[in-house]
């Protein structure tokens, strides 16, 4: 083959070669070109919330008690570390910050591949000047950055802290709940804080930029974020103040009643007093007042990651649980207040067999401490003694039945009851009473945790055996004993129910927003936020007065059931713990309560208080668990409270009189 020929052949097999490259590029640059364009444009850029502040939280006075306040944090954004850089930095930050380094690592998981969280620890304050350490020690690290960032404050940790909540990541049940939440972003998780979290949250901004070889090329305008909605509250603050300390104080005098008794009398009791609740209502429109549960925690603890020992002791306490408005109690003899309603306007028989100590046509009942009786259940005698045994309190009718809190009396009431009505509706009338005034249903209000307690029934006690036989495995509502029967109610459960113990629970809201059923016909909703409004200061939302209903009761029973209770603090079961109460004691009406729990070995300590007696407006209502007595416990404290609500000095919080 000569030169010229083979010269040929190469020039011909470069331009194929040469214009099937071209054909490859005509096709990327041009026929692809768009397209590569658009998706390496997606690909690229990076878009990032800027969180926004949290709204404020104030008092009902304007007293600021929460805010989120700018402060610099470490920001890991995972979008600039590749995997081979992960242990360097997770180490070198560890080391930087003084951290365990798997700490790091889990929090480098959980925020998922393109993720950016905020290291938190407790054992972490990034003040200024640390800031400025760790700019200077970091500035080579890739991904970490230190940014001012929205952090909550709570200013008062010694006020409503179980009102105002915490914050924290948010779990499964919330992600599934809310599918649009950030799981890196904290939400509220108690209080207003969950309960009004989305007005709370704000606008979270943005920021774009592309990055390519882990260094960002491109940004764009960032979207700044829009600060949440303010809340304003219901509650009083110095009001708010007062109850917290009386019901610290109020453990305090339970403990030293027990030790008392104890060395006087030789009774032993179970356990060290340690929990208690305590709610003031306005009865008129539902407004919260104030509310506490004792013992209580810093929701700043929160704020930088509690550590699970301190959490696990807190929990143990019940610290978390606002025991004011979800903890449940046997009402004890506060609950006497209804089943008298019920026996006045319903007009309801004592028994009318003769039975021993039972005047009928008069209405009175002789309370001397016992009570005999023979055909409750098997026909064998047996014997109910009152909480003043060996004491005589003598012939009393209903009014003097609630001043001295004489179970003998509501013992006969459930009695003539269960004898008169057995086989007909009316058996639940006492059940019906306590529905119409909020027992047995949730109150509405607008916090988390509002359950509905249990107002027994026959019908109920039936259930109850039907799925207990059917699943034996499960925790008990009922003992054993009960089981045998077709029946498992017996004439006592409704004996124990008209004194207000037994198997009957209720919170400490439902109990005070029944005495405003009581004595003003209305069972409102109660409510804890009065207002909400908008970074521009617009209102979005208003806490409105919603009656829930009409109770069916004649004024002239509320007014009787006003003296009667007024007569309890002036010469009744409260008349020690009540004074040194100061002026206006006429304008005070309450009631004490002693209740045996089915859960617990020691009596819960109630007082429920009303003011003014002319005109309805207050009620208070207390409860120490485990306390020992309403008199000498409760009933102490409800007057320190009900003494800073009316205006007087309250007086120190002592041992009252050991009665119901």
């Amino acid at each position: 083959m000569t030169f010229g020929i083979r010269i040929t052949i190469l020039g011909t097999a470069f331009l194929v070669l040469f214009s099937l490259l071209g054909l490859r590029l005509w096709s990327v640059q041009v026929a692809q070109g768009a397209r590569i364009s658009e998706e390496a444009d997606a690909l690229a850029w990076v878009e990032l919330p800027i969180p926004a502040p949290r709204g404020d939280i104030y008092a009902r006075n304007g007293t600021q008690l929460v805010t989120s306040q700018m402060v610099p944090q470490v920001v890991v954004d995972r979008t600039f570390i590749s995997d081979e850089e992960r242990e360097t930095v997770v180490q070198r930050l560890a080391g930087a910050l003084g951290m365990n380094p798997g700490d790091l690592d889990a929090m480098y998981d959980e925020a998922g591949i393109n993720g950016r969280f905020v290291v938190e620890s407790e054992e972490i304050n990034v003040d200024p000047n640390l800031a400025y350490a760790l700019n200077e020690q970091l500035a080579d690290v890739p991904g970490v950055s230190i940014e001012n960032l929205p952090q909550r404050v709570y200013l008062d940790v010694s006020q409503m802290a179980h009102v105002l909540g915490y914050l924290g990541l948010p779990d499964q049940s919330d992600l599934d709940e809310r599918p649009g939440l950030n799981p890196t972003a904290k939400i509220g998780k108690l209080g207003v804080e969950r309960a009004y979290d989305e007005y709370l949250q704000g606008e979270p901004g943005q920021r774009s930029y592309r990055v390519q070889a882990g260094s960002i090329i491109e940004q764009r305008d960032p979207v700044p974020p829009v600060q949440g909605d303010s809340l304003t509250l219901t509650l009083e603050s110095e009001l708010q103040q007062t109850l917290e300390g009386a019901l610290a104080s109020g453990v305090e005098l339970s403990n030293e009643y027990k030790t008392a008794v104890t060395r006087n009398t030789g009774e032993e009791f179970q356990t060290e007093t340690s929990r208690a609740a305590g709610v003031v209502v306005d009865i008129t429109t539902g407004e919260v007042m104030g509310m506490a549960s004792h013992p209580s925690f810093d929701p700043n603890s929160f704020v930088d990651g509690i550590d699970a020992a301190t959490f696990e002791r807190l929990n143990q306490q019940k610290a978390f649980n606002n025991l004011a408005s979800a903890g449940l109690f046997p009402p004890a003899s506060t609950f006497k207040l209804i089943t008298a309603a019920a026996f006045i306007e319903e007009d309801l028989p004592l028994p009318t067999d003769g039975t021993e100590g039972v005047d009928f046509e008069n209405e009175m009942v002789h309370c001397d401490g016992v009570l005999q009786l023979d055909d409750l259940a098997d026909g064998s005698p047996q014997e109910f003694t009152d909480w003043y045994y060996p004491g005589n309190k003598g012939w009393l009718n209903i009014d003097g039945a609630i001043e001295h809190s004489c179970n003998i009396f509501f013992w006969s009431t459930a009695l003539g009851i269960h004898r008169a009505f057995r086989d007909s509706e009316e058996y639940t009338v006492l059940q019906d009473w306590a529905r119409s005034v909020g027992y047995g249903e949730a109150t509405g209000i607008d916090l988390p945790g509002d359950p509905e307690g249990i107002v027994p029934t026959p019908q109920l006690f039936q259930e109850w055996r039907e799925y207990q036989l059917e699943n034996p495995d499960e925790p008990p509502r009922l003992d054993a004993s009960r089981l045998e029967s077709e029946n498992p109610w017996v004439g006592g459960d409704l004996m124990n129910m008209a004194i207000g113990q037994g198997y009957l629970t209720a919170t400490p809201l439902q109990v005070a927003l029944s005495y405003g059923a009581l004595t003003t016909g209305e069972l409102v909703k109660p409510y804890v936020v009065s207002e909400v409004t908008d970074a521009d200061g617009e209102v979005v939302y208003q806490g409105e007065t919603e009656v829930r209903s009409e109770v069916d009761i004649s004024r002239s029973t509320s007014r009787r059931l006003l003296t009667d209770l007024n007569r309890v603090v002036t010469t009744g079961t409260a008349q020690s713990a009540f004074v040194d109460f100061g002026p206006g004691l006429d304008q005070i009406a309450g009631k004490t309560g002693t209740g045996q729990s089915i859960a617990t070995a020691d009596n819960h300590a109630w007082f429920v208080g009303i003011t003014p007696v002319s005109n309805p407006k207050y009620v208070v209502a207390v409860v120490i668990e485990e306390g020992g007595s309403g008199g000498a416990v409760a009933a102490p404290v409800g007057r320190h409270i009900l003494q800073a609500l009316v205006g007087n000095q309250p007086t120190p919080i002592v041992q009252g009189a050991a009665e119901d």
